[in-house]
């Protein structure tokens, strides 16, 4: 089994990350200097810090056996058979994405978009779009697209 390393995030990705960062410690301070209670705090700081590691938990192990493209994070574990794809192709326009349930920015792009399209991607500009022959699509992005891409279609006309 080959697996992939996920692309290093991008400047955007890395910027709302960082943004995410100071706001978190901004907010808390404010709350901290306008508040007497400390249960605000502790709450809207704990709120804060959980939704930054689950989206650091999001992040995808990406593996590829003969038969099957393997993802795993925390979270899910599932595999996408080769044979059901229906083609693969690197995405590097940039457009309109509508975040329907997940994580969009701090440390990637997780869950799903566009209505179904499920998404584990950690670069906006290094996007590999997989197709299902159910019409279903999956978005990675591995920090080398080409040698992913073969590596599918290498195994696609195996089949």
């Amino acid at each position: 089994m080959k697996e992939f390393a996920n692309a290093k995030m991008d400047k955007w990705t890395l910027f709302y990350t960082i943004l995410y960062i100071f706001f978190s410690i901004g907010m808390v301070v404010f709350m901290f200097e306008t508040e007497e209670s400390k249960f605000p705090i502790i709450l809207v700081g704990s709120i804060l810090s959980g939704a930054f590691i689950f989206t650091y938990f999001m992040i995808p192990k990406i593996s590829l056996s003969e038969n099957a493209i393997h993802v795993k994070n925390a979270f899910v574990n599932f595999k996408i058979s080769i044979q059901d794809i229906s083609y693969v192709e690197k995405v590097e326009k940039l457009g309109l994405n509508i975040r329907t349930f997940g994580a969009g920015g701090v440390f990637g792009y997780f869950g799903y978009f566009n209505g179904n399209d499920v998404w584990y991607v950690t670069n906006i500009y290094k996007k590999v779009k997989i197709t299902m022959k159910s019409g279903k699509i999956y978005m990675f992005s591995p920090e080398n697209t080409e040698d992913f891409i073969q590596q599918i279609t290498n195994l696609k006309s195996k089949i």
